[in-house]
């Protein structure tokens, strides 16, 4: 597992790069946590050259301590869960009726 830290293509709104990912012969999913300039945590399941990413992207391969660290400051909880991916803030639940 590689932590990938990526804005989107227009900063906070845009493309992202998991369909490049999977024309590079890669597999990559988005995670829960995007901070307020857009910038966001996700996982790439293969080894693929991210530098192919640029200049659409902007990406960089982040340790899994600096992804930990990135999650934390928007829910203070996340830690690695099975998988390797990072824990979110709990699901809402329904109100009773």
């Amino acid at each position: 597992m590689r932590y990938l830290k990526w804005k989107l293509s227009e900063g906070t709104w845009g493309t992202q790069p998991g369909y490049a990912i999977v024309a590079m012969g890669g597999r990559a999913t988005v995670g829960w946590a995007v901070d307020a300039a857009g910038y966001r945590i996700g996982y790439l399941w293969e080894d693929v050259d991210i530098t192919q990413l640029s200049p659409v992207w902007d990406v960089t391969e982040v340790t899994e301590a600096e992804a930990v660290a990135f999650c934390q400051v928007l829910y203070p909880d996340a830690a690695v869960v099975g998988g390797g991916t990072i824990s979110g803030p709990p699901l809402p639940t329904e109100p009773e009726v």
